[in-house]
């Protein structure tokens, strides 16, 4: 669940609080930790559940990087066309993921070795609130560049999350010994059963109305992790079917253009974007719009956003593409 999810279910479900408290739960919602210790999993969940338990923020030493060999990148995306070579193009949002699906069969498998390691960049930003206890001040987002490796595997070898703020270049190291694969391998490749996959949860989680779960399941499932694409457009052919999405014509993430496929939350204050580039359809990334009365956040502002620059498979830690 994230801070808006909160906000929101806070305001609907409890009775007016007294100050005191209503400070002390907003404050304990908004509470961003310093860039060493980030959360295991904010508004998108962008650390793998459990990822960083051993959190512990440190300037790596360039002696720990041998030369790195040459790894696996991710192909870029075809663009999906008619039999006679003309662009296809969608007008809807159900039209934009099952383009989006037809571009991801395109693409080739990365294929990776036990004992490999999942690397993700991307580019992220995430709002904050100050003067809690007094006059809460929503902060715009702030860009970060993550740098992850994950094992493909169960191996004992272990991750790191590297976080370099974009403004002033500071890179903060942060060890993570998880042990999920972040090469995943078992998800269903037809559309009905992956449908079926979204909408279960597990038994004792916190539930939203089961079709924002399964929206929300999507981006959690693709971020920072490895989907194979015979995987990766089942999941999109199945968010074609989940109802009350919308099409956002405009959308931008670090730089680049696209179109947002758009759901809102359960109380229809929020906004849940997943952005594809407009010709390719290939997958850029996320966005939160706040599209309601929901204090301290200014009315249509973004809250919080990432694009995904690269997946690629590496031998180790701290090796780029």
């Amino acid at each position: 669940m994230n801070d808006l999810e909160l906000v929101e279910r806070f305001r609907a479900d409890l009775p007016p609080a007294d100050p005191a408290a209503l400070a002390r739960a907003r404050a304990r919602m908004f509470r961003t930790p310093p860039p060493s210790a980030p959360r295991r999993r904010w508004v998108w969940g962008l650390v793998p559940a459990g990822a960083l338990a051993a959190v512990g923020a440190a300037v790596l030493a360039g002696a720990l990087f041998s030369r790195p060999q040459a790894p696996t990148a991710t192909p870029p995306a075809a663009h999906p066309a008619t039999s006679t070579g003309a662009p296809l193009v969608a007008t809807d949002a159900a039209g934009v993921l099952r383009l989006a699906a037809a571009g991801a069969r395109t693409e080739k498998a990365l294929v990776a070795k036990p004992g490999q390691l999942v690397y993700v960049e991307s580019i992220d930003a995430t709002d904050n609130v100050e003067n809690l206890e007094t006059k809460p001040t929503w902060v715009p987002p702030k860009e970060m560049k993550r740098q992850i490796w994950l094992p493909v595997d169960k191996s004992s070898k272990k991750g790191l999350l590297r976080q370099t703020i974009v403004k002033t270049g500071e890179v903060f190291n942060v060890p993570i010994d998880d042990g999920t694969p972040a090469y995943v391998t078992k998800l269903p490749t037809d559309p009905k059963a992956m449908r079926d996959w979204l909408y279960s949860y597990d038994a004792g989680t916190a539930r939203n109305e089961p079709d924002a779960d399964a929206w929300g399941k999507i981006g959690d499932t693709l971020r920072e992790q490895y989907l194979p694409p015979d995987a990766q457009a089942a999941m999109f052919e199945a968010a074609a079917t989940i109802p009350g999405t919308s099409l956002v014509k405009q959308a931008d993430l670090a730089g680049r253009k696209g179109i947002a496929v758009t759901r809102l939350s359960t109380s229809g204050q929020v906004r849940f974007d997943y952005i594809f580039d407009a010709k390719t359809y290939n997958f850029l990334g996320e966005r939160v719009v706040v599209v309601g009365d929901l204090k301290p956040y200014p009315k249509g502002v973004v809250s919080r956003w990432t694009a995904r620059l690269q997946v690629a498979i590496v031998d180790r830690v701290g090796q780029l593409p």
